[in-house]
């Protein structure tokens, strides 16, 4: 596995972090029992030997930075629509 920072496994780890918290307190075994750095590198290791996501990437023409770079403007527009619609329950 690969541990060393990338991209790819920084948005991935984004993307755990992003809904850990609520997961873990859903799951509270099953959170103590993960490795959370084992789960994103697994992730990433499977994203890169998966078909589809390289069949996708290369159709985007994407390469792992712009990708990120396609994560970082996404994850700006969710947070501004975070700051103007009312927040409900979760």
């Amino acid at each position: 596995m690969n541990t060393s920072p990338t991209p790819l496994r920084d948005l991935i780890q984004s993307k755990v972090d992003e809904h850990w918290l609520t997961w873990a307190h859903q799951h509270p075994h099953l959170a103590e029992a993960i490795d959370r750095t084992r789960l994103i590198d697994t992730t990433v290791d499977r994203l890169r030997d998966d078909p589809e996501f390289i069949n996708a990437i290369q159709r985007c023409g994407l390469d792992e930075h712009q990708l990120a770079q396609a994560a970082n403007v996404l994850n700006l527009a969710d947070r501004l629509l975070r700051q103007v619609l009312p927040h409900g329950p979760h």
